[in-house]
């Protein structure tokens, strides 16, 4: 049980979303939602007064910059905050047939 609550303390914004971006959504977040479903499952323990601002600060922190190259978020063009999860794009197999 300790371990549990261990690793839930130590869980960083990026880590809780993308739970939330991969377990619970099948459509792009807005950072209020994904705000939601980590307080709601527990993903994540609360502290300070403004929780939202520290998972705004740092979706955008991601998809801005230097670090869009290696963020796994997306912000979709267009919309204000909507945020999904990067596709990787592999490339195609060879087949020796």
């Amino acid at each position: 049980m300790k371990d549990k609550q261990k690793r839930k303390k130590e869980r960083t914004w990026a880590e809780a979303a993308r739970m939330v971006l991969e377990n619970f959504s099948d459509a792009p977040m807005t950072p209020k939602q994904i705000l939601h479903v980590i307080q709601t499952k527990g993903l994540k323990e609360m502290r300070g007064t403004a929780p939202l601002a520290c998972l705004v600060t740092m979706l955008h922190s991601q998809v801005r910059g230097d670090r869009v190259k290696n963020s796994i978020f997306f912000k979709l063009p267009g919309r204000m905050s909507l945020f999904t999860l990067k596709v990787l794009k592999l490339a195609p197999s060879c087949s020796m047939t």
